[in-house]
């Protein structure tokens, strides 16, 4: 399976509001990833409810899915969401997100996405996708505030970065922060 998903809810509860999800088709595949505001069932709620309507709407462009999320999220308490959606046709990868989540793509070198500042459910004023040209061999990592936002990446060993599963789950245990719900999301085709 192409990607891995981690995810640990804060003090071990049975709520975690954040989430992952990966879609692929013959054209595209899209990565979310999605952090409740807080914690606990209401954050859980407004995470799952931004990846419904992301699955719901995979043919709508990105910025059409940012605005439809807000709508979708503004009786919740509202998340923080990041989507990368790779366009295997012209071999190119493209980010938007709004609040704290992060996104980088490593080949020879790291690049790094940057999200907007806001809450998805409670309005953003601005949306700034970047599109890049698709590397060879890459990873992408995609995360939530709940992991530190810069971590070394080259400290893990090339045999565990081929095992995306056991890497997420390392990278969870190393950088994880205890004080709120964390997930992580790796990708490599």
């Amino acid at each position: 399976m192409p990607a891995a998903i981690t995810t640990r809810a804060y003090q071990n509860d049975i709520y975690c509001g954040d989430k992952c999800a990966w879609w692929e088709d013959e054209k595209k595949v899209t990565l979310c990833i999605a952090d409740g505001l807080g914690h606990g069932p209401e954050a859980e709620a407004a995470a799952r409810l931004a990846i419904d309507y992301i699955e719901a709407h995979l043919s709508e462009s990105i910025p059409s899915l940012f605005l439809g999320c807000d709508i979708a999220l503004q009786l919740t308490r509202g998340a923080a969401l990041g989507l990368i959606v790779i366009d295997k046709i012209n071999k190119t990868l493209t980010y938007a997100g709004i609040g704290n989540t992060r996104a980088f793509v490593v080949n020879h070198e790291i690049e790094r996405f940057l999200s907007n500042y806001g809450i998805v459910g409670g309005g953003f004023r601005k949306l700034t996708p970047e599109t890049s040209a698709l590397p060879e061999n890459y990873t992408i990592i995609m995360y939530t505030d709940g992991i530190e936002e810069i971590f070394d990446f080259n400290k893990y060993t090339r045999e565990m970065k081929q095992d995306i599963q056991l890497l997420s789950q390392e990278i969870l245990k190393d950088w994880g922060r205890t004080w709120d719900d964390a997930a992580i999301m790796i990708y490599k085709p």
